[in-house]
């Protein structure tokens, strides 16, 4: 909640506003939003259908925000999404992790926006020269995945600009990945009973060596090679 709320101030939400999440997950960050501004309007644009589903079941619990009647969910892919209405502000958090086209996804992104609209983008970052990509994520956890170097972002301005940026040290994801870690070994019992559709044990395997490598890289280096880029964006021109 505290880093939602840092984004709420650095994307300079204002009650009222109409937003787009894209990429919104299993909606924890438009639903805590709702719950902060009574007339802010909200848009979730996501390419999981699984995620999608557990969003429209919250649509429907009168305990969450996402059935407020404030918010749209939108189940499809980025390039083919069209709206009949701009946005005040657009975040997303995460899943740009996931896209393979910084300058294609940046002018899509921008033809959504009003004329003095923001963009906030949150991804796992790289202070090196280069993006990074793994074999090992690619072949079992993210297919096509990367890490892009805390410079891609503002390299990109054709569409969008980078007015401010900020990196968050990767000491802290390091700690939610140990979390996660010891909250999959705690909850085993009931992880090895769902069908992922791979033996159970090898399932395990593969996702405790990505949590505990994960744990492990973002503490390299204090912290200050791998962590968390945030990008404040408006239109180029």
């Amino acid at each position: 909640m505290h880093m939602i709320d840092d984004l709420i101030e650095k994307l300079d939400i204002q009650d009222g506003d109409n937003l787009l999440d894209f990429g919104c997950g299993w909606g924890c960050v438009p639903n805590y939003i709702l719950s902060k501004f009574p007339k802010v309007r909200f848009t979730g644009l996501n390419l999981s259908h699984e995620q999608c589903e557990y969003m429209r079941q919250k649509m429907q619990d009168p305990e969450s925000y996402l059935s407020s009647g404030r918010f749209t969910l939108i189940e499809g892919d980025l390039n083919n999404a069209q709206f009949e209405e701009k946005f005040d502000k657009i975040l997303s958090v995460g899943v740009f992790c996931h896209v393979g086209n910084l300058t294609n996804a940046f002018r899509k992104l921008a033809s959504f926006l009003k004329p003095e609209g923001k963009f906030f983008l949150h991804i796992i970052t790289v202070r090196t020269p280069n993006n990074i990509s793994s074999v090992y994520t690619h072949k079992y956890i993210f297919p096509h995945g990367r890490y892009w170097s805390f410079d891609a972002v503002p390299s990109h301005n054709k569409d969008l600009k980078t007015i401010e940026r900020w990196y968050l040290n990767g000491m802290n994801y390091s700690k939610t990945f140990a979390t996660w870690l010891k909250n999959f070994d705690d909850s085993y019992s009931d992880v090895k009973e769902l069908d992922y559709g791979i033996d159970p044990a090898r399932f395990r395997r593969i996702w405790r060596f990505y949590l505990i490598w994960l744990a492990s890289n973002f503490a390299s280096c204090d912290g200050e090679i791998n962590g968390n880029g945030q990008f404040l964006m408006v239109h180029a021109r």
